[in-house]
């Protein structure tokens, strides 16, 4: 890099000249040692001996190439689940990705004939290496080994199945040719194969898949749930009634008081409203207790009966955070947003509309509580209507 180019297009050298090799540090590191790849650097050392270990106590193999991708994976999975967003496996955004990963190793342990869970074995080794530099991860340590073994039950029901399903679905396309998109949805939707996952086993047998056909029917499936979808990032109201409006303020008041009595570790996955109920999901590794519930219901139901005026604010995402609002989607914001605050109860960045008192909600009641997905619960509630 010599020049600094100017805003009416001239050229000015550099007092200081680099040269950018887009090697990143694990590149160096690997030179610096005098090795070959970064899997002999002390960065991957300790989880490439314990997979050894637990290959050689299984008396079995996997390719130098698969004994890769499966400690590289961990080390992705790890950071990822030990983010304090608290992301867990799902079948969208983050956690789709997350999943995604998860699910190759998996799959690679099964290649091997390999039916024990030691997905938690190999991240924990990853967690006492860097949780001295990234301290979050022992700190989330125990929701990360819970949310692995909880997906690898979840896929380990199926993958056996799927995979005699995938491979009869080769066996009857001929040799070498194209596993067709329809086909490549099924594993997807029926069975949980994400596409890499279907495409990788298509070409260890020498196929290949139609991706251009499994993305017009996962477009298709899209569609069915696109208008959900957009009511999603609008606060998920189906509609912007008065009585939409006040049960969106209720799901505030929910998602506070969740925080409030499960700890702050507590964070919204979704939210649908219609004009008779509200449904609300959020991670949490567990069935919350009905005492728990009660004393949740109590705290909207407080904040109800105190007649408090819902604020109104605008300011940029950075401010919204600095003075302590909660933020769903991080990342998706413009520079400048609205920001909704109870105060006491609840402060949120939302495109709103809400109540203007929380005393027109009138009374809160918690209809069900339940698993939504791996690492997240739903609940579903009313409010009384004056």
């Amino acid at each position: 890099m010599q020049f600094n180019k100017e805003a009416d297009g001239s050229f000015t050298e550099l007092k200081q000249k680099n040269v950018d090799t887009g090697m990143g540090l694990e590149r160096v590191l690997t030179i610096f040692n005098g090795k070959t790849n970064v899997y002999d650097t002390e960065l991957f050392i300790p989880v490439m001996e314990k997979l050894r270990e637990i290959l050689n106590g299984e008396g079995k193999a996997l390719t130098e190439r698969d004994r890769r991708i499966v400690c590289e994976h961990t080390r992705t999975i790890t950071f990822i689940l030990g983010d304090p967003m608290k992301i867990s496996p799902s079948n969208t955004e983050q956690g789709y990705i997350l999943r995604r990963l998860i699910r190759r190793i998996i799959r690679l342990f099964k290649k091997a004939d390999i039916n024990t869970n030691y997905l938690c074995e190999l991240s924990d080794v990853i967690i006492q290496q860097y949780m001295g530099t990234y301290p979050e991860l022992g700190e989330n340590r125990e929701f990360i080994l819970e949310q692995l073994q909880k997906e690898y039950t979840l896929f380990s029901k199926t993958l056996d199945d799927g995979l005699k399903k995938a491979n009869r679905y080769l066996d009857n396309t001929p040799q070498g040719g194209i596993l067709s998109g329809e086909l490549a949805f099924k594993l997807y939707d029926t069975y949980g194969f994400p596409i890499e996952f279907t495409s990788e086993l298509a070409q260890e047998r020498g196929y290949q898949v139609d991706m251009d056909g499994f993305h017009e029917k996962f477009e298709e499936h899209q569609n069915k749930s696109r208008q959900g979808a957009a009511g999603k990032f609008a606060g998920g109201l189906a509609d912007n009634n008065e009585q939409t409006a006040r049960l969106h303020t209720a799901t505030h008041l929910l998602n506070g008081a969740l925080r409030r009595v499960l700890g702050e570790e507590v964070a919204q996955r979704g939210s649908n409203i219609t004009s008779e109920r509200l449904r609300f999901d959020f991670s949490f590794g567990r069935k919350v207790t009905k005492e728990e519930l009660a004393q949740v219901e109590a705290i909207v139901n407080e904040a109800i009966q105190r007649n408090i005026d819902v604020i109104l604010e605008e300011m940029t995402p950075e401010k919204a955070y600095d003075e302590g609002a909660v933020g769903v989607f991080s990342g998706k914001y413009g520079e400048i947003v609205k920001v909704y605050t109870v105060p006491g109860y609840s402060k949120e960045i939302c495109g709103g509309p809400h109540a203007k008192n929380t005393g027109e909600l009138v009374a809160f009641k918690i209809l069900k509580e339940e698993a939504s997905s791996a690492g997240v619960r739903r609940i579903k509630a009313v409010i009384e209507t004056k």
